[in-house]
């Protein structure tokens, strides 16, 4: 066997793992102060717009204690806390989803070589879930980052489950 296809075997290994080390229920760690968070983001918007930002970044920003990931045929389902679970493809196709208190958004999923990637897009933003496991399998970090033209720039921030 040549280093090549030595080395190309050994750094499949760890990318084959990570989708596996996913599909479990997890528990929030840590989490940022989301109320100074939002603050932040929204400081340097004029006093009419402010508001209305803050508050309709609360709204889909809301940290849940615990996050499901299951492997379905040909895709995933993502369940965060008690609300229903989201069934969506793995392959980055959009579809559909009104949530809870009806507004429809779209959503789309892909796994790739570092996790899980979740994508909402609504009428005034995006936001973008970026899932990643420790090497370990014992620590998932979700990386939140929210779009809008309507904000002075993107809000991001990281939460820790176990």
């Amino acid at each position: 066997m040549t280093v090549k296809p030595l080395l190309a075997l050994i750094l499949a290994v760890p990318l084959a793992a990570q989708p596996a080390a996913l599909f479990r229920t997890w528990t929030l760690a840590s989490a940022p102060d989301m109320t100074k968070v939002i603050e932040d983001a929204t400081a340097t918007m004029n006093f009419i717009t402010r508001p209305i930002a803050r508050s309709r970044l609360a709204k889909t920003n809301a940290v849940e204690p615990t996050i499901r990931i299951d492997p379905e045929p040909g895709g995933v389902a993502i369940q965060y806390g008690e609300r229903q679970p989201q069934h969506l493809t793995a392959d980055g196709r959009t579809a559909e989803w009104t949530r809870e208190d009806g507004e429809k958004l779209l959503v789309s999923a892909r796994m790739d070589a570092d996790g899980l990637v979740q994508v909402y897009k609504a009428a005034d933003g995006e936001r973008t879930n970026a899932f990643q496991v420790d090497g370990a399998g014992r620590i998932l970090t979700l990386k939140v980052t929210v779009t809008s033209p309507r904000l002075p720039g993107p809000v991001s921030y990281v939460l820790t489950y176990r």
